[in-house]
């Protein structure tokens, strides 16, 4: 607890007060987390946090991220679960989880994916069809032997921080010099600042551009990367257009992940963002879970099965509870 509350003050020391974290939160013009309040000391505040780094990316100062983050386990003081002592991950495999039951097409192990959490326990379906997309782009890889989650989630922030890296130091490990390849941004974004190359999918394809298959036809497309991946947003949308989708211009933002307070409105948001579009892309399995969960919503897929789909496997998307158009 002690070097939890220490590595929050410090940060909080080198913040200015300027409120360019209030301006920036999602959560906060719906009247969710006030990321300036938690700056300030008070930790109560922090609830409906979304974790989307609109804070870090903006404050020139410090990192209200990882205060937030911080200031959410203290307040929540949540042990490890039973799953991750279990099974290494945030949550148990769901045996009934759309697409538990295909059996992904790895070919070989140049390289390593580490497809996160979410993706394998709750849209396994994802896991399958980045199989399919890499096969068809003739990558050999596989799934990286014994995962575990990356320690981004909440619940890890009262471990001691020797505890916490040697996970990930141990996936680093395993992948040797093979290249790793993640499927969710936030993923991505802890194991390289903790020194263990894991690149995301989005900019893994965008460097293959020229494997990429073009889709059957024409069809509208919503650019959704996910909050922790924003950054990749240019290369996303020109493998998205190199693969012959049109983009509508939106401005992506965030799906809400599980606040109960702003979630809906955040959602209402995207899907009036996504209202010219036929489909809605994403770069995060969280997004996606969210997104095809929403009623009456468009429908969306993961970018990589786009890319399974137009390789002509289209199983993944038989997974969605929202129907995916033809393309």
């Amino acid at each position: 607890m002690s070097r939890v509350r220490d590595n929050i003050d410090m940060y909080r020391r080198l913040c200015v007060e300027c409120g360019t974290c209030r301006e920036v939160c999602p959560s906060y013009r719906h009247g969710g987390c006030d990321p300036l309040s938690v700056m300030r000391g008070d930790n109560s505040k922090v609830f409906d946090c979304v974790g989307c780094g609109n804070c870090a990316r903006a404050c020139q100062h410090t990192n209200p991220k990882i205060v937030m983050l911080a200031a959410y386990s203290i307040m929540l003081d949540l042990p490890v679960s039973q799953a991750f002592l279990d099974t290494g991950y945030t949550r148990y495999p769901d045996e009934n989880a759309p697409g538990a039951g295909l059996e992904p097409e790895w070919e070989g192990n140049d390289v390593y994916v580490m497809p996160g959490c979410v993706a394998k326990c709750v849209v396994p379906y994802l896991v399958y069809a980045t199989s399919v997309a890499l096969k068809g782009m003739g990558v050999d890889a596989s799934e990286l032997p014994g995962f575990t989650c990356c320690m981004y989630p909440v619940q890890f922030g009262m471990m001691e921080d020797d505890e916490r890296l040697g996970y990930i130091r141990r996936m680093g490990e395993t992948a040797g010099d093979r290249e790793m390849v993640n499927l969710c941004g936030g993923c991505s974004e802890i194991m390289n600042r903790h020194g263990v190359d894991c690149g995301h999918v989005i900019p893994f394809l965008h460097a293959r551009a020229n494997a990429l298959p073009r889709i059957g036809r024409p069809i509208r497309v919503s650019v959704e990367p996910g909050c922790a991946a924003i950054e990749h947003m240019g290369m996303m949308s020109e493998v998205l257009e190199r693969m012959g989708c049109i983009l509508v211009g939106n401005e992506p933002g965030c799906c809400g992940k599980n606040s109960r307070k702003v979630s809906k409105a955040l959602m209402n948001e995207r899907q009036e963002a996504a209202r010219d579009a036929d489909l809605i892309v994403t770069g995060c399995p969280m997004c996606q879970s969210k997104y095809d969960s929403v009623p009456g919503g468009k429908p969306a897929v993961y970018l990589t099965e786009l890319v399974a789909a137009a390789f002509g496997d289209r199983r993944s998307l038989e997974c969605h509870a929202i129907p995916v158009p033809d393309f």
